[in-house]
């Protein structure tokens, strides 16, 4: 104790405070309260601070590496599994193989079908044309011999001069029956004088001929007539040798 705080009364008396004492004594309480308050927030954000360290943020493109599960089959009952469905895709395989190739061949089937129809029809046409273009040949086939008659009557009244006037007559009959089978498409076959050509010549005779050449028709024994483009009767002929 110092002196300031005896009383000489026998009685303890505190010393007044001074003004810096004051001050200082301020700083240390501001100080204290300062001190409690920022334990305090800690105190109050620390639950905060445990909460944001125990969430996790989830990662975009996070990679899992598969572990063992506990409920997958063994890996020798997969390696059966695999093998089981490789042989049921290769049979669906060899089955969509097989149904191609049975439609290919219909499909070529179909197309030799067609291709036959046509030409089918295309034969058709032609025989209808040609039978339209030649339905007549019979008829004119069946006048040849009335030609053969008449050209001999003509031949023969030719020698006499009593038959001329019948001569003209018949002549007269003939140019108009062959111009009328003409008109329908008739036309003779020229051969005298002609190298023989056996689609349009019948050689019935070989003969000798001084100054002419092999396989010509030297004489014309009947004549031939051809019937719009086809030969409906060949000529008659000598050849020579």
């Amino acid at each position: 104790m110092t002196s300031n705080d005896f009383n000489p009364d026998g009685e303890n008396r505190r010393r007044p405070v001074t003004a810096r004492e004051l001050r200082k004594a301020k700083e240390a309480r501001e100080r204290q309260e300062m001190g409690l308050t920022e334990k305090t927030e800690a105190g109050e954000r620390e639950p905060e601070a445990e909460v944001t360290e125990k969430e996790v943020p989830k990662p975009e493109n996070t990679v899992f590496e598969a572990g063992p599960n506990p409920t997958s089959p063994p890996p020798v009952q997969d390696a059966e599994v695999l093998n089981a469905l490789q042989e049921e895709l290769e049979r669906a395989k060899e089955e969509a193989n097989r149904w191609k190739k049975e439609a290919d061949e219909n499909y070529e089937g179909l197309l030799r079908a067609r291709a036959d129809l046509e030409n089918f029809r295309r034969r058709t046409r032609k025989d209808q044309q040609e039978l339209a273009k030649y339905a007549a040949a019979p008829l004119v086939e069946s006048l040849l011999p009335v030609i053969d008659n008449l050209e001999r009557a003509l031949d023969a009244g030719a020698k006499s001069e009593e038959a001329e006037a019948l001569h003209k007559g018949v002549e007269m009959i003939s140019r108009q029956l062959l111009q009328t089978l003409e008109e329908h498409g008739l036309s003779p076959i020229e051969a005298e004088g002609k190298e023989f050509n056996p689609h349009e010549h019948n050689a019935v005779m070989q003969v000798e001929a001084d100054g002419v050449e092999s396989g010509m028709v030297v004489e014309e024994l009947q004549k031939g007539y051809r019937f719009k483009e086809r030969v409906i009767r060949p000529s008659m002929v000598k050849v020579s040798t």
